[in-house]
């Protein structure tokens, strides 16, 4: 932790941190873009080792589509270079796919941008470059003889870098080991400089990726974030609206049921013994808690598991509702 603090105290000390917390992502493309007005080709040499001209065009947030497909790139180098850039998360394959489909069969240059990075994933057809990458490339003279725009780079450079040491000490392991509960200093380190929720989203998402290699029950998943906690859902859909499933927040492993009649459902369940628990006692004692009317939960406590044992214990509850799909079909109250 002591390399942490060594690293956030470099991070405070330049004025650029401040303007990026503003935006993230947003003030990284935006820098770079900037960049190119300055010089086009030593801009392109960050992200390609394509031989380019000096007649190349950057656009920002260039949106692009091709028949059913459409996307959005941050940074786009026309008919060169597409650059996806994430600070804040991993995307998924299907979001890179999207992109990449929305270009046509073209010989552009997929790359994805990253403040974080983790040798267990991989995109296909897409070149990953590291903002340490980033910032060992830049060479400041190069840009411009402006002593002042030269300045300002070299602090990006080196703020870059400390990003990157940052994210470096911030260890991605197969393990839901990010919860609040679970790591309160470290909370207390990354909330002090607004990078928490990002913290979130990024081991929120990492999950996601390795639990659809494993995801045998054709679950829908997402992540979102509430109260500066990863809320992470697991899905599956009966019928007329009626779901469903796991959800892990913090050290909760919840079991939970979505529909209009979401109470009566659960007390269906509770009272035939399938998927919920029917020694389950909340706040006043009741069976189920709940988020407004359709929303019902049961949860047990969960500490430290690795990305395998957890995904068994999501599996195995998906599997237990399988077996007795249509036990529990009929327990869905008629309209």
């Amino acid at each position: 932790m002591n390399n942490i603090d060594t690293t956030i105290e470099k991070l405070k000390a330049s004025p650029l941190f401040y303007l990026f917390l503003s935006s993230r992502e947003l003030f990284h493309s935006n820098f770079w873009f900037w960049l190119s007005t300055l010089n086009k080709i030593e801009t392109a040499k960050l992200f390609s080792d394509k031989t380019l001209n000096n007649d190349i065009t950057f656009k920002r947030e260039y949106n692009q589509s091709n028949g059913e497909f459409k996307a959005s790139v941050d940074l786009y180098v026309v008919d060169k270079i597409a650059i996806e850039n994430k600070v804040k998360d991993f995307p998924t394959s299907a979001q890179l796919e999207r992109i990449k489909h929305s270009f046509g069969k073209t010989d552009i240059e997929f790359v994805l941008t990253t403040l974080f990075w983790t040798n267990d994933l991989f995109f296909e057809g897409w070149t990953v470059k590291t903002y340490r990458t980033i910032s060992d490339s830049i060479e400041p003279n190069k840009f411009t003889n402006d002593t002042y725009y030269q300045s300002l780079i070299s602090d990006y450079k080196q703020f870059a870098f400390n990003l990157s040491e940052l994210s470096k000490q911030l260890e991605i392991k197969q393990e839901y080991d990010f919860a609040i509960s679970l790591n309160k200093v470290l909370y207390g380190k990354l909330n002090e400089i607004k990078l928490w929720e990002g913290y979130q989203k990024l081991r929120a998402s990492h999950l996601l990726i390795h639990f659809s290699k494993s995801n045998s029950h054709n679950i829908t998943t997402a992540y979102s974030i509430n109260n500066q906690k990863a809320t992470i859902d697991f899905v599956l859909d009966l019928q007329d609206g009626y779901k469903l499933g796991v959800q892990i927040e913090d050290i909760q492993y919840r079991k939970f049921v979505i529909g209009r009649k979401a109470g009566k459902f659960a007390e269906n369940l509770i009272d035939s013994n399938l998927f919920l628990n029917n020694t389950f006692s909340g706040r006043g004692k009741k069976p189920y808690l709940n988020y407004g009317d359709t929303f019902k939960y049961q949860y047990e406590k969960i500490e430290r598991l690795t990305f395998n044992d957890l995904f068994e214990k999501i599996n195995n509850d998906f599997q237990n509702i399988n077996n007795e799909i249509d036990n529990i079909k009929e327990q869905i109250p008629s309209s």
